[in-house]
């Protein structure tokens, strides 16, 4: 990686070193790492010290930037919106003890909507009729997204996600950005990992809403163009506890790969009852089952199982392992791939407010940090972010499997 993370934090601004608040209820904290923790070896300070005389002249004209997030922060969904959460209040408490963007601090305010398209609607509302609010963030279900896309379109306000993967979603508004994997790449990527090992049938299993569907239907169709019999495709509701039913089911037909379309809880509790059952079929799972829930929940039961994912906290970068060695530090566990993400979307925010001010005297504005976000290529712990023309996150993803009690990458 091209080090753009240590770059950008000594590129924003050294002119303060005292910590940012964000304020987002209980991770509301003064950042207490110290500055010897962001500092960056004599080889990147002489590369920061070679970029043009433009920005070394630039200060911000304003003391705050403001960026709202609106997402599941209780309830059921509250792990999608609580991952993403902790992550930028990292990334903006790093921001902020450098100095913040050409010395305006960043400062995160939170509205939980408990995952409900309604309450969604109702927090972009209320970020978008204040002009003191660049952006917004979230939420985390494509319909909570769709709910508050038409909100955001008419206040003229950037939103940013990294959750909703529903293809409904691109090129919604000019203003609304996606860090997220996409349905249509996961689907594939599904179908791939189980064309790749050799099995000729599949059965698959997704929950009955707009996630599900979506992202069934996108893999069904790559398995039927690489001529694998779908035995059958079988939908559930998310909230479901017991699948004995279908299960049965699947005994019956004896697959030799059961595809799973569902959110970490669903298709955790899905494997674990599978496997309960004696069925030893080849598991194949989406983007959500690379989490810490899912291990909690389907225990041994997770071994063998492959899913898709567009990170892992094991890889070698040195970048990645300074992300991973803070996030433990800070919350006590390992991040997952809707921290990094969100520590990604953090920081590719504060980028674009960076150039936006250098090209615009030190300001910013919900115009200028849109400019700056259509042409922004920022090296983060995900990859390479760049967006196409509908505003989609242009990236590639990698396959894993659970061996020996962990994540690993499979050839």
């Amino acid at each position: 990686m091209k080090k753009c993370y240590a770059k950008l934090l000594a590129g924003i601004s050294i002119l303060a070193l005292s910590s940012g608040v964000i304020g987002c209820g209980s991770v509301q904290e003064a950042a207490d790492t110290a500055v010897e923790d962001t500092a960056k070896p004599a080889e990147e300070a002489a590369e920061t010290a070679a970029e043009p005389e433009k920005a070394e002249a630039v200060e911000s004209s304003m003391d705050e930037i403001k960026i709202a997030m609106v997402n599941p922060l209780s309830g059921d969904l509250a792990l999608y919106g609580l991952d993403q959460q902790r992550a930028m209040t990292l990334a903006f408490d790093e921001i902020n003890e450098a100095g913040g963007v050409y010395g305006a601090k960043i400062v995160m305010d939170c509205y939980d909507d408990l995952g409900d398209p309604q309450n969604s609607a109702k927090g972009a509302q209320k970020y978008a009729d204040s002009d003191e609010y660049l952006a917004i963030v979230g939420s985390s279900t494509s319909s909570s997204i769709l709910a508050m896309i038409p909100i955001i379109d008419d206040a003229e306000i950037v939103e940013m996600v990294c959750s909703g993967s529903s293809p409904s979603l691109s090129g919604t508004s000019e203003y609304f950005y996606r860090f997220a994997a996409q349905d249509v790449q996961v689907g594939k990527m599904i179908g791939k990992g189980i064309v790749d090992r050799g099995y000729k049938n599949a059965v698959v299993l997704y929950p009955n809403n707009d996630y599900g569907i979506n992202l069934s239907e996108n893999l069904n169709a790559y398995l039927e163009e690489n001529g694998i019999e779908i035995l059958d495709s079988i939908d559930y509701t998310q909230s479901d506890q017991d699948f004995t039913a279908i299960i049965t089911t699947i005994k019956g037909l004896n697959p030799e790969a059961i595809a799973l379309c569902g959110t970490v809880t669903d298709s955790s509790l899905l494997i674990s009852q599978i496997r309960q059952q004696g069925i030893e079929s080849f598991l194949m799972g989406g983007n959500s089952i690379y989490n810490a829930n899912a291990v909690d929940i389907a225990g041994e039961a997770l071994e063998g199982v492959g899913c898709v994912s567009v990170y892992i906290s094991t890889n070698p970068d040195s970048q990645v392992q300074e992300f991973v060695k803070k996030y433990e530090d800070k919350y006590g566990e390992t991040p997952d791939a809707y921290s990094a993400m969100g520590y990604d979307m953090a920081y590719s925010f504060a980028d674009a407010c960076k150039r936006a001010m250098e090209e615009n005297g030190g300001e910013v504005t919900r115009s200028t940090l849109r400019d700056e976000l259509e042409t922004i290529n920022y090296d983060g712990v995900t990859g390479d972010i760049t967006f196409n023309d509908t505003h989609d996150w242009v990236r590639d993803y990698i396959m894993l499997e659970y061996k020996d009690g962990e994540f690993v990458l499979t050839d």
